[in-house]
């Protein structure tokens, strides 16, 4: 029976309208207040911001709070944090900390950080735990959440491991952060989507992609897809995150040339209808 004829409590995801959030790394040369004043009539609620994006923007001096509130949205993560992890090479004196990203976070209202492994190495699962178990507790102190984005050629190369690395972290403020790109080009399946593993999830970013794209080279910050205009199953995948998370914010990043080329205005246009219908076809439950 569809969510439509009966009340349910299985169908109140469908119910509720989910916040669409822009990541900001889709356009890297915008500053915070350009791609807020772009996504607020696109029809986003949220963005997120990277500690490179805070600087640029004025950081402190420009309150960019305050700005991307009075346009009516609000800052949901810091985008990203990689020097919490072992098995990373050694970074240089600017290189974000913990710290800082902590700060950047109060400075703009994001209630999250997204940890990545970049550059890293094969490293045990225990000791990527220990590590994430610590700076889940240092973020708490101050209210945060953390997850883990995994991607592969690093040591976290994909859902599985992130998955046990939260896992064995078990700190309550510690989550996945699901890239379906990412996720596709590290053999994820729907299979591996199931209740339990997707309850472990705290962050989405919606792209897509094609078939053909699994014997190109990967090329970094580029050939993204927009939203249903590749072969991923976005729909059911947005469907069981939903279910397990009505309340998160459903995400988008798409770094390709083609959204370069719309433009920002256009560009955020065109993401949010993507993510609209997605998510609309999301909320209509098989029979």
């Amino acid at each position: 029976m569809s969510c439509g004829k009966i009340r349910d409590p299985s169908c109140v995801y469908a119910r509720r309208v989910p916040e669409l959030e822009l990541w900001s790394f889709t356009f890297r040369k915008s500053t915070l207040p350009e791609i807020a004043a772009a996504a607020a009539p696109a029809g986003f609620h949220a963005v997120t911001l990277t500690p490179e994006l805070f600087t640029r923007s004025g950081g402190d001096a420009a309150h960019l709070k305050t700005q991307v509130e009075d346009l009516g949205l609000h800052v949901t993560f810091v985008d990203g944090l990689v020097t919490a992890l072992p098995g990373t090479p050694l970074v240089d004196s600017d290189e974000p900390t913990l710290d800082d990203c902590i700060h950047i976070a109060h400075s703009t209202g994001a209630g999250a950080i997204n940890v990545v492994h970049i550059g890293g190495v094969a490293t045990p699962v225990d000791q990527l735990a220990d590590a994430f178990a610590r700076a889940c507790a240092r973020a708490s102190d101050d209210g945060l959440r953390l997850a883990i984005e995994f991607l592969p050629g690093t040591g976290i190369p994909d859902f599985a491991t992130a998955a046990a690395v939260v896992r064995t972290a078990d700190a309550p403020n510690g989550s996945v952060l699901l890239d379906t790109w990412h996720f596709a080009r590290g053999g994820g399946t729907l299979a591996d989507l199931d209740p339990g593993s997707v309850a472990l999830i705290g962050g989405v970013q919606i792209s897509d992609r094609t078939p053909d794209q699994d014997a190109a080279p990967y090329v970094p910050r580029r050939g993204r897809k927009i939203p249903g205009d590749g072969a991923l199953p976005l729909t059911e995948i947005v469907r069981r995150v939903r279910a397990a998370h009505p309340d998160l914010p459903v995400g988008v990043e798409v770094l390709s040339e083609e959204v370069d080329a719309l433009g920002l205005d256009q560009g955020c246009r065109t993401l949010a209808g993507a993510l609209r219908g997605i998510i609309g076809d999301a909320s209509s439950r098989p029979e």
